[in-house]
């Protein structure tokens, strides 16, 4: 859970700066009025929910890790999202490049492995008494 919740501080960073940058727009993804900066039911939903279940069937296993978060990535940007943007549900608008995002992505799951190792290092140290 600890690595799920950072993967949602680093994704609604980025949105904030894509946002501030104007590198997308996540316009057609807002569920509520409010969410135009961060797409809430992808950020705090779908990414949460992703990453728990990554970690539990590939960490300590870093290439296969690796491996399936580039396929996943790579199907989502080529595949899932331009089906996305042709029936209205994400907007189209983006000044960067597909595979920029998909290293981007992969460079997040990176750092967030590197942040779980980190956690169980922290957490498997004995207590000072």
């Amino acid at each position: 859970m600890p690595v799920a919740l950072f993967m949602t501080v680093i994704h609604t960073l980025a949105y904030q700066a894509a946002y501030h940058y104007g590198w997308w727009k996540e316009t057609g993804s807002s569920l509520f009025g409010w969410d135009k900066v961060v797409p809430v039911p992808w950020v705090y939903g779908a990414y949460l929910v992703i990453v728990i279940w990554m970690f539990r069937f590939t960490f300590e296993k870093f290439w296969l890790y690796l491996t399936v978060n580039i396929l996943l990535d790579g199907l989502f940007m080529y595949l899932v999202y331009p089906i996305w943007q042709r029936i209205g549900l994400v907007s189209s608008e983006s000044t960067v490049p597909t595979i920029a995002v998909v290293a981007m992505m992969v460079g997040f799951a990176i750092i967030i492995y590197l942040y779980q190792l980190w956690q169980d290092e922290v957490f498997k140290q004995p207590k000072a008494d």
